[in-house]
C-alpha cells in the first residue's frame, strides 16, 4: 500500500458500501426465514404430481437453501469489510500520529510510489526562515522513524491485500449461487488462508523426512481447518493434485514397515505410532479435500480435472509395484462429503479405466508373465497397503474408497446407480479383487463399502448419518427397486450349466453386504408390505406414503416375478440383515395397528379388517425370513445360532429414538457406539409418534428380541420346529399387544374380545403359513459357505 493512499485515504465510500451490505444482510435474513418457515414447508406438504413431484419440489428446496447461503455469504462479506475498514482507519491514525511525532524532530516522509517512501527533513536548516528554531535529530531517530512508518504500512498492506484475497476466494467459491463459507472477521479468514499456505509448503518436503512429531502436527492443523472452505481451497490449489497424490503415495509406502520374517521383535513402537499417524493423515487430508471440492473457482475446477486426468498415472518409482492416482485419491475419499459433480466424473473415469485395462505384466526381465481379465490393482496375496485400517482392506482397490465417498453423498450415489450400467457393473459384473493385508483376512471390505453406497442411494442420506435420516423420492426408490430385483433374482442356466448367480448366492459371495441389504429393506418396509399386498391402489399400505408427496415417489417392487419374496429370503440368510428387516417389520406393523386399531361399530359389530391385514402381512414376512433362516440352520447349526443371536442383540438392545415428520414418521434404532453398526431407520405410519406409539414399538421390539433367542445345537437336519415356533410367536407380538389392551378395556365385551381374538389370530396364522410356504416354493436355497 502506498503511503499517501493510507495517509489521505477517504474510507467514507467503503463505509457506505458496508452500510449497503448490512442492509442487504438484514433483508436476506428475512428472506431466509421466510424460505425456511414458509416456502419450503409448503413445498414439502404439497401434493405434487407428475414432473412437479421431482422438478418443482427440488427447485424450491434448492432455492430455499440458496437464500440461506446468500445470507451467510453477505454476512461474511459485511463482517470482513467492516473489520478491514476498522483496521485501515486505525493504521491511518497510527500513521498520522507517527508523522506528527516525526515533525517534532524535524522529520517527515515522502511517498515515492509502489509502496516505497523516503524519510527527509521537514525543514532544511539552510532554508529555514531566520529566527526559526529547527529541531534536531540523530541518525537513530531517523532509523526509528523509518521503521515505525514501515511497520504501519506493512500491517496496512497485509490487512488490505489479505482482505482482497479472502473476498476473492469467498466470491469464487460458487460460480452460480452463493457460498456457505462463514467468517466472523477478516482476521479469521486471513489466518485460515495463511495456515493453508504454510501447510502446503511443509507437504512439499520428502515424506520420509517428515518425523512423527511433524506428522502429528500436520494432522492437528488439518483437523482444525478441515471444514474451512478458504483454507481447504488454498491448501489444495497451492499443493496441487499431483503433489498431493505423490506425497500420500510416498508417505504410505509400506516398505518402511518391513520386518525380517526371522525377527522376533516385530514392529517398533515408533513404527506402530507412524501407522496410526498415517491413518489419521489419510482421514484429515481426505476431509479437507472434500471441503475444497465444493468450490467452483477456476483453480479448483482445474484441480478436480487434474485429479481425474492423473488417475492412471503411476506414482511409484521404477522397480516398485505401481500405485495409480485412482488408488491414492480413492483412499483419501473415504472420509468427508465430496461434491456431487466431481464424484460423478471421477466414478465414470474410474469405471472406464477399469474396463479398458484388464491385463497386466509382472515378474523380472527374464520371466515376464501376462495376466488377462484382471484389474490393474489386483495384487492378491502381495499384502501391500495404502490404507492403514482393517486387515481385509489394504487400500489397493480404488473402488472401495470411492464407494465410501458415495456412501457419504446421497445425491451422488443415487444418480450414479441410476446411470447407465453402473449398478450392474458394481453389483454383479465386476470381480472385486482380494485386497488384504494378511492371510488371516476372509471377507472383502469392498463389499461392505458397496453396501454403504447402496444405502446412501436408497435412503437419500449418508449411510452413517447421525442422527439417522431418511429422504426417499422417486430416484431413491428406483435404486431400491434395482436392489430388490438384483438380490431377489434367480440363478441363470444355459444347457444345464449355471451362468449367473442367484440373489442369495450373490449375497453369500459378497460377504459384508448383508447388513446393508437389511437396512435398505427396513427403510422400504412400507413399500415391501405394499408389494406383498399386490401394489393395489386401495391397499392398506397405499394409504400413507410416509414423508413422500405421492404414490409416484414410492418403490413399485415387481410382484409378478416374486422378487420381493426372494429378496426377503436372501436377507433372511444373513444374521444382520434378518435382524434389521424383522425388527423393522415389528415397528411398522405396530404403527399400523395403532393407526388403524380394531373398533366397535354402533351396531356392536367389530371392525378389525385393517388390523388383520397389517398383522397378516407382517406375519407373512416373518414366515418367509424364518423359513430361510431355518434352512440356513440345517447346514449351519451352532455357529449360525451364535451369529444370529449376537445380531439380534446388537439390533434390539440399543438406544431408541423417535423422530416425527410432517407426514408419516420415522422410528430410528440408534445403536451403542460399541456395536459398530449404523442406525436402522424404519418408516412408520401416523403423526406425532413420540408418545404412546414409540413406547409400544420399543416394548414390542424388546419382547421380540427376547423371544427370538434360539438354540438349535441339539437339532438334527429336520428338527427346526423351534425356529418356526420362536418366529411365529415373535411375529404375533403386535397382535398380542392389541388384544392385551382390549382385554384391559371396559369398552370391549367378552364376545367382542373373543371375536377379535379369533380374527387376529387367524390373520396371523394365515400370513405366517403363507410366508413359510412361499419361501419353500420360490425362496433361495441356503448358502452358508458362500457357494
Amino acid at each position: 500500500m502506498d503511503l499517501d493512499a493510507l495517509r489521505h485515504g477517504n474510507f467514507s465510500k467503503l463505509g457506505e458500501a458496508i452500510t449497503d451490505w448490512e442492509q442487504m444482510t438484514k433483508k436476506l435474513t428475512d428472506l431466509q426465514k421466510d424460505a425456511e418457515t414458509n416456502l419450503k414447508p409448503k413445498a414439502d406438504k404439497a401434493k405434487w404430481a407428475g414432473v412437479n413431484a421431482t422438478v418443482s419440489r427440488e427447485f424450491i428446496t434448492k432455492t430455499a437453501a440458496e437464500f440461506a447461503d446468500a445470507h451467510t455469504q453477505a454476512d461474511s462479506i459485511t463482517k470482513i469489510l467492516k473489520d478491514t475498514r476498522g483496521e485501515l482507519i486505525s493504521y491511518r491514525t497510527q500513521l498520522t500520529d507517527a508523522i506528527e511525532r516525526g515533525v517534532k524532530k524535524n522529520l517527515t516522509v515522502m511517498d515515492t510510489g509502489n509502496g516505497t517512501f523516503t524519510v527527509t527533513m521537514n525543514i532544511h536548516p539552510d532554508r529555514a526562515v531566520k529566527g526559526t528554531h529547527v529541531p534536531e535529530h540523530t541518525q537513530q531517530d531517523v532509523d526509528n522513524f523509518r521503521d515505525e512508518i514501515q511497520r504501519i504500512l506493512t500491517k496496512a498492506t497485509e490487512s488490505d491485500s489479505s482482505a482482497a484475497d479472502v473476498l476473492r476466494l469467498l466470491v469464487d467459491q460458487a460460480k452460480h449461487g452463493f457460498s456457505d463459507a462463514n467468517y466472523k472477521d477478516r482476521d479469521s479468514a486471513a489466518k485460515a488462508v495463511a495456515a493453508a499456505e504454510e501447510l502446503a509448503k511443509i507437504l512439499k518436503k520428502d515424506p520420509s523426512e517428515v518425523t512423527n512429531t511433524e506428522l502429528a502436527s500436520l494432522n492437528s492443523t488439518l483437523a482444525t481447518y478441515k471444514n474451512d472452505p478458504l483454507f481447504a481451497e488454498k491448501f489444495a490449489t497451492d499443493l496441487g493434485p499431483k503433489r498431493t497424490m505423490q506425497f500420500y503415495s510416498d508417505l504410505a509406502n509400506d516398505s518402511q514397515f518391513y520386518v525380517n520374517p526371522r525377527s522376533r521383535e516385530g514392529l517398533s513402537d515408533a513404527q506402530k505410532e507412524r501407522m496410526k499417524l498415517i491413518g489419521g493423515f489419510e482421514k484429515q487430508l481426505g476431509m479437507t479435500l472434500a471441503t475444497a471440492s465444493h468450490s467452483d473457482s477456476d483453480d479448483m475446477q482445474k484441480w478436480k480435472n487434474s485429479v481425474i486426468t492423473e488417475g492412471g498415472t503411476n506414482f511409484r518409482a521404477t522397480g516398485q509395484s505401481p500405485v495409480y492416482g485412482f488408488q491414492v485419491m480413492s483412499n483419501l475419499m473415504r472420509n468427508g462429503e465430496y461434491k456431487t459433480d466431481f464424484l460423478h466424473d471421477y466414478g465414470d473415469a474410474l469405471i472406464d479405466y477399469e474396463k479398458k485395462h484388464t491385463s497386466d505384466e509382472y515378474g523380472g526381465l527374464q520371466r515376464r508373465t501376462t495376466r488377462e481379465d484382471v484389474l490393474p490393482w489386483d495384487r492378491s496375496a502381495q499384502y501391500e497397503r495404502l490404507h492403514y485400517g482393517a486387515g481385509n482392506d489394504a487400500g489397493g482397490d480404488p473402488m472401495t474408497g470411492f464407494m465410501e465417498a458415495l456412501g457419504h453423498n446421497a445425491d451422488a450415489s443415487t444418480d450414479f446407480f441410476n446411470e447407465g450400467k453402473n449398478f450392474d457393473y458394481l453389483t454383479e459384473d465386476r470381480e472385486w479383487p482380494k485386497d488384504f493385508t494378511s492371510s488371516d483376512a476372509k471377507t472383502l471390505a469392498g463389499y461392505d463399502s458397496l453396501g454403504h453406497a447402496l444405502e446412501s442411494a436408497t435412503k437419500g442420506a449418508p449411510y452413517d448419518a447421525d442422527p439417522p435420516q431418511l429422504h426417499r423420492d422417486a430416484e431413491t426408490a428406483a435404486v431400491a427397486e434395482k436392489v430388490v430385483q438384483r438380490y431377489g433374482q434367480d440363478a441363470e442356466y444355459k444347457d444345464d450349466k449355471q451362468t449367473g448367480l442367484s440373489g442369495a448366492q450373490l449375497q453369500a459371495k459378497q460377504q459384508g453386504i448383508g447388513d446393508s441389504l437389511g437396512s435398505i429393506g427396513a427403510a422400504y418396509i412400507d413399500d415391501i408390505n405394499w408389494a406383498m399386498d399386490g401394489n393395489a391402489d386401495k391397499s392398506l399400505f397405499a394409504m400413507d406414503n410416509g414423508e413422500r408427496s405421492s404414490v409416484a415417489d414410492r418403490a413399485h417392487f415387481n410382484t409378478g416375478d416374486l422378487s420381493v419374496t426372494k429378496f426377503l429370503s436372501t436377507v433372511g440368510q444373513d444374521p444382520d440383515g434378518y435382524a434389521q428387516i424383522t425388527t423393522a417389520q415389528q415397528a411398522y406393523t405396530t404403527s399400523l395397528v395403532n393407526e388403524y386399531p380394531p373398533s366397535i361399530q354402533s351396531d356392536g359389530d367389530v371392525d378389525s379388517t385393517r388390523a388383520e391385514t397389517a398383522i397378516r402381512t407382517g406375519a407373512e414376512l416373518q414366515g418367509i425370513t424364518d423359513r430361510s433362516r431355518a434352512e440356513e440352520v440345517r447346514v449351519g447349526q451352532e455357529e449360525a445360532d451364535k451369529k444370529y443371536n449376537d445380531a439380534i442383540d446388537a439390533r434390539a438392545e440399543q438406544h431408541k429414538m423417535i423422530a416425527g415428520l410432517a407426514t408419516g414418521g420415522l422410528f430410528s434404532m440408534a445403536p451403542e457406539p460399541s456395536t459398530g453398526y449404523a442406525a436402522t431407520v424404519v418408516p412408520i405410519v401416523g403423526e406425532g409418534v413420540e408418545g404412546v406409539v414409540g413406547g409400544m414399538i420399543e416394548k414390542n421390539i424388546d419382547e421380540y428380541a427376547e423371544s427370538q433367542h434360539r438354540d438349535n445345537s441339539e437339532q438334527g437336519h429336520t428338527e427346526t420346529n423351534k425356529v418356526y415356533d420362536k418366529g411365529y410367536h415373535a411375529s404375533w407380538q403386535p397382535g398380542y399387544s392389541v388384544l392385551t389392551d382390549a382385554n384391559k378395556s371396559d369398552a370391549w365385551s367378552t364376545d367382542q374380545y373373543q371375536y377379535l381374538s379369533q380374527e387376529l389370530r387367524t390373520a396371523h396364522q394365515l400370513g405366517y403359513t403363507s410366508g413359510s410356504q412361499m419361501q419353500q416354493n420360490v425362496g433361495s436355497l441356503p448358502t452358508p459357505d458362500g457357494n
